[in-house]
């Protein structure tokens, strides 16, 4: 097993800068699949209110 103190600071901080991207593209996913989520129910609504 390595040690944390085995790593040294450049690659904690490239593995943390890697870490923030990752969370930041989830993030923006999360937010798309939620609007997308959100305008499906508001147009199945309005079909059903119409229809």
């Amino acid at each position: 097993m390595t040690d944390q103190n085995d790593i040294s600071a450049p690659s904690v901080d490239a593995i943390r800068a890697r870490q923030r991207s990752r969370a930041r593209i989830m993030a923006v996913l999360l937010g798309v699949f939620v609007v997308l989520v959100f305008a499906i129910s508001i147009v199945k609504i309005q079909i059903a209110h119409h229809g």
